[in-house]
C-alpha cells in the first residue's frame, strides 16, 4: 500500500498558480510575471497552469496554459495530478474588499490538498480579516491544507500569529515583484513621446485609486501637483496600475487642474511600466505595486494608505513616508513630497532597503523549491 501510494506522489507533474489574475491589475500580472519567472528556473520540465479570470489574456501575456478560476471541475481533475500548487502571491487572504473572494481561495486550498498537492502559499500578504467565522475558517483551512507560507512582509507574520496558524512552514520573504527589470531605454523613450512626455524631463509620477473617501481628497492631491510644479519644476504623470479603473480617480484630480495632466490609461507590460517609473524624480502611490515598482527602480516615494498593506510595505523596508488617506492634508502631503524628495538626493537609504528585501525574495523560491524536492 505504502509503495503505491508513493508512485501515486511520485508520478505526479506540473504546478497550478492561483491569484488575483485576469483582471487588469498591473501589480497582480507583476507578481505573476515573476512568479513564472522563479518557476521556471526552478523546475523547468514542469508544465504550469494559471487560474485566471480571463484565460485567453493570460495566455498571449504570459505564455502559459489558462483556466477559468471558475472552471472547478476542470480543476479539481487537473489537481488530481498536480505536484504542486501556488497560491499567490499579493493580498488574497483578507475579507475587507470581498468576502466571497477569501472563501473562493481557502476553498481552494483545500481542493489542492485533498487532491493530493502540495501547497504553498508564495509571497503573501495576510489582511485584514475581520469576521471573527472568516478567521475561523482561515485557521483551520491553513493549518490543515499549507504545506508552507512565505510573505512579504512581518506584518502578516503577525495575522498569522493571531489567527492561531502554527502548522505550516513560515518563512519571511519579500514580494516578488521586486525582482523583475525594467524595459530597454530605447523603449521606454519612445513609449514616454507617445505620450507626450520629454524622455529625459522631471516627473512626479502619481497611483491613486478610487476608494471610500477619495473624492473628498482629490483637491487635496491637486494642490500637491501645483506644489511639485511651482517648487520642484516636476510634471505630473498619472500611472494606472489598474488599467480599467485608475483612470477615473486621476480624472477627479485632473478635473481640479487648470492643464490637463498626462493619465496613462492603456495596460502596459510590466517592463515599461518600470521603465517609466524609473524616469520619476519621486512617486506618490496609494496603490502597493506603485510603489514597489518605484522602490525597485531606486525613485523616492509617499505612500497614501488606503489599506493596511501600504504601510505594512513602506514599514518592512524602512521608510516612513506615508499618511493615511482620511487625514491627508496639502501640508502632510507636500511636506512628505519635500522629504522624499530630499532622500532623493541621498538614495542610499532607499537602495539599501530594496537591496534587503531583493535578498530575501530568494526565500520565495528556496521554499518552492523545497516542496518539489528540486536540488
Amino acid at each position: 500500500m505504502e509503495k503505491q501510494r508513493q508512485r501515486k506522489v511520485n508520478n505526479r507533474s506540473g504546478i497550478v498558480i492561483c491569484g488575483s489574475y485576469g483582471l487588469g491589475n498591473a501589480g497582480d500580472e507583476s507578481i505573476l510575471k515573476a512568479i513564472l519567472q522563479e518557476v521556471r528556473t526552478v523546475a523547468p520540465a514542469e508544465e504550469i497552469t494559471v487560474l485566471s479570470r480571463n484565460p485567453e489574456e493570460t495566455k498571449l501575456c504570459h505564455g502559459v496554459r489558462s483556466l477559468h478560476m471558475f472552471d472547478l471541475p476542470a480543476i479539481y481533475r487537473l489537481m488530481g495530478r498536480t505536484k504542486l500548487y501556488i497560491n499567490g502571491g499579493g493580498s488574497l487572504i483578507q475579507d475587507v474588499t470581498s468576502r466571497r473572494s477569501l472563501w473562493y481561495y481557502l476553498f481552494t486550498l483545500r481542493m489542492a490538498k485533498r487532491r493530493g498537492c502540495k501547497v504553498l502559499m508564495y509571497g503573501c500578504g495576510i489582511g485584514p480579516v475581520k469576521h471573527p467565522k472568516d478567521i475561523a475558517l482561515t485557521r483551520k483551512t491553513l493549518n490543515g491544507c499549507v504545506d508552507a507560507i512565505t510573505l512579504r512582509e512581518d506584518s502578516s507574520l503577525k495575522e498569522l500569529q493571531r489567527f492561531g496558524v502554527t502548522n505550516p512552514e513560515i518563512v519571511l520573504a519579500s514580494d516578488p515583484a521586486l525582482t523583475l527589470q525594467r524595459a530597454a531605454e530605447a523603449d521606454i523613450d519612445r513609449m514616454m513621446e507617445q505620450n507626450g512626455l520629454t524622455p529625459h524631463g522631471s516627473y512626479l509620477g502619481i497611483c491613486l485609486r478610487d476608494w471610500p473617501g477619495f473624492a473628498e481628497k482629490a483637491p487635496v492631491f491637486a494642490a500637491a501637483v501645483r506644489y511639485a510644479r511651482s517648487e520642484h519644476g516636476l510634471t505630473p504623470v498619472f500611472f494606472s496600475i489598474n488599467h480599467r479603473s485608475d483612470g477615473a480617480a486621476a480624472d477627479q484630480v485632473a478635473r481640479c487642474l487648470e492643464e490637463t495632466p498626462c493619465i496613462l490609461r492603456q495596460p502596459l507590460s510590466t517592463e515599461l511600466t518600470l521603465g517609466l517609473m524609473s524616469r520619476m524624480q519621486a512617486v506618490i502611490s496609494m496603490r502597493l505595486h506603485g510603489l514597489i515598482f518605484a522602490a525597485g527602480q531606486g525613485v523616492p516615494l509617499v505612500g497614501v494608505v488606503y489599506d493596511p498593506k501600504v504601510s505594512a510595505f513602506l514599514s518592512y523596508m524602512g521608510q516612513e513616508l506615508y499618511e493615511d488617506l482620511s487625514r491627508l492634508s496639502t501640508e502632510s502631503l507636500c511636506a512628505k513630497l519635500d522629504q522624499a524628495l530630499a532622500l532623493g538626493a541621498d538614495p542610499t537609504v532607499l537602495k539599501e532597503g530594496v537591496e534587503r528585501l531583493r535578498h530575501i525574495e530568494q526565500h520565495n523560491s528556496d521554499t518552492m523549491r523545497k516542496l518539489l524536492q528540486v536540488p
